[in-house]
């Protein structure tokens, strides 16, 4: 009875990987088929459920899963799906074609140092692969040529910077001149405004005579209408002057004349 059911559980067994082999083998077959016509996004859905049912790791399958997504440049999954298979590949054949893969994904990516030594694997397992020869020396040139573009483009945000930081600096010279210059204009125009403020004080009276003094070095005062000017009265005071030490000397005359002569001396 017991052996019964032991046959029963290994017959169950069988027939169940019977039906996940046909199920694997009949995904991965129409993936194939789909693949060559270009259908690549079917092709995919095809070989997913092909390894859903294969319960272990399918190196075909998930190869041609890579492939697929590779096709729809999706190369950061199949990146992945063929880095999975690269480590899992026992087979030196099957290992370097996963290497090989990997590199094109990784070189599409512009990952270009990680495609290099992906190659280099592949090489290591099939030194007489040409194709992935030609692929690594391509590689390596794109590497070069990525490694000096990223070079100019760093000199060129260098002289950039520079430039950006000479223009702040020259903007910032420029606005203390302008500031020096209006504190300038300032100071000279209170210097002005207080000068004027001098002349105009009635206080002070230095602007006025300054300007009397500029109006007679220029030409002599008008007497007003009715007034004699000051020439005249000083030539009329000169003349009454005059006049009144005459008259005085002939009063004196006239008294030494009418006082009598002494003949004689009073002891």
């Amino acid at each position: 009875m017991r052996s019964m059911r032991i046959s029963l559980s290994i017959l169950f067994c069988l027939l169940q990987l019977a039906v996940f082999g046909q199920k694997y083998n009949s995904g991965l077959k129409e993936g194939n088929e789909l693949y060559k016509e270009g259908k690549y996004d079917e092709a995919e859905v095809n070989y997913r459920k092909a390894l859903e049912s294969q319960p272990e790791d399918d190196i075909k399958g998930a190869f041609n899963l890579g492939d697929a997504l590779y096709k729809q440049e999706r190369y950061e999954e199949a990146t992945q799906q063929f880095a999975k298979v690269a480590a899992t590949a026992q087979d030196k054949e099957e290992k370097a074609k996963a290497f090989h893969n990997l590199g094109n994904s990784l070189a599409k990516e512009e990952k270009y140092k990680e495609a290099i030594e992906s190659y280099k694997n592949a090489m290591k397992l099939n030194p007489k692969d040409n194709e992935t020869r030609y692929n690594l020396a391509k590689t390596m040139k794109q590497l070069q040529q990525q490694q000096q573009q990223q070079q100019q483009n760093q000199e060129n945000q260098d002289d950039q910077d520079k430039e950006d930081k000479d223009k702040q600096n020259q903007d910032k010279n420029d606005q203390e001149s302008q500031d020096n210059k209006d504190n300038q204009d300032q100071q000279n125009q209170d210097k002005q405004d207080e000068n004027q403020d001098d002349k105009n004080d009635p206080k002070d009276g230095k602007g006025d005579d300054k300007k009397d003094e500029e109006q007679e070095g220029k030409q002599p005062p008008q007497p007003k209408k009715g007034q004699i000017s000051r020439e005249d009265a000083e030539r009329l005071l000169n003349a009454l002057s005059k006049e009144e030490q005459d008259v005085q000397k002939k009063v004196n005359e006239e008294k030494i004349k009418g006082v009598p002569i002494k003949s004689e001396k009073d002891w």
